[in-house]
């Protein structure tokens, strides 16, 4: 089983890096499933926390709506730094299994700087946490696929990777009903309210919907994922996809709230997502998606 969870993360790390992220992934796991799982995205966010140990264990405490992670071990693609590792003691977890050792990240650019490396003997040591290094085949794929990216892109290293050019994607929505609109998003939905205003030019008000990514597909794309969700071409230019910890669980919140169901509910679709598709206030399609745990390797 260990294998299995290993090569997930693996499998997690090379996807990223040939998407031009870094080239780490990880899951939590505990009783034997996967709570949940976590790429590395600093370079998408400009984030310099955005690690995969710590993606992977701020999405399992959201999946349970809990600050604790006791029982739950962490694994990895690659050896943590000292930041995932403090994390890990503070939620609880005793156990990281991880597949690549630091040299290896090292060797690909990926160096702790002099401070860091200081912060890592003694965390290694203080922090409460196993470390345990298995030997996994392909433990070098991610750090092959960063390379094949970095060549495709013209970049020689870590530090030539151009910064985000952009902090924050917002979707504006016009809305007739803008109460309902508020009580359904904010209240219903739980987003939290970032801003709000209300003047003689209008109201207003700015949610916190997690991370925003700017997806973009074809007709021939789109008329797949709508085939797949509901069945027939029904989605416009825009379509809203939104990831949660259970989409099954939340659809059926927000249909209760007014948000109407397109197709025949939850299906899991051919990327490992379990999708239900809404039509939801202010004229929105949406997509809620839950990210389901990597399918261990056949054979």
């Amino acid at each position: 089983m260990m294998d299995d969870w290993l090569r997930g993360a693996i499998r997690l790390a090379t996807a990223n890096a040939a998407a031009g992220g870094f080239p780490f992934g990880a899951v939590v796991v505990r009783d034997g499933e996967v709570l949940a799982q976590g790429v590395n995205t600093v370079r998408r966010d400009a984030d310099p926390s955005a690690h995969a140990e710590l993606e992977a264990m701020r999405n399992a405490c959201r999946q349970l709506g809990s600050l604790t992670l006791v029982g739950a071990v962490v694994v990895s693609s690659c050896q943590p730094c000292p930041m995932c590792h403090a994390v890990a003691a503070l939620v609880g977890v005793r156990r990281i299994v991880y597949a690549a050792g630091a040299d290896v990240a090292s060797a690909a650019g990926f160096r702790l700087p002099p401070a860091a490396a200081a912060m890592a003997a003694a965390t290694w040591d203080a922090g409460g946490v196993e470390l345990e290094y298995v030997e996994t085949d392909g433990a070098d794929a991610p750090f092959e696929a960063w390379a094949r990216w970095l060549a495709s892109a013209g970049a020689d290293g870590v530090e030539d990777v151009a910064a985000h050019p952009v902090s924050e994607l917002r979707l504006a929505v016009t809305v007739d009903d803008f109460d309902g609109a508020v009580a359904f998003y904010r209240d219903t939905f739980g987003l939290p309210e970032v801003e709000a205003w209300a003047t003689p030019q209008g109201r207003g008000a700015v949610l916190d919907a997690g991370r925003a990514t700017l997806e973009l597909v074809d007709g021939d794309q789109a008329d797949f994922i709508d085939s797949i969700e509901v069945g027939r071409r029904v989605a416009g230019p825009i379509r809203v996809a939104l990831e949660v910890a259970d989409s099954a669980a939340m659809a059926e919140r927000l249909t209760a709230a007014g948000a109407a169901h397109l197709g025949g509910g939850p299906v899991v679709t051919p990327w490992q997502h379990r999708n239900v598709r809404l039509a939801a206030p202010g004229d929105l399609q949406m997509t809620l998606f839950t990210v389901l745990p990597p399918e261990p390797d056949a054979g």
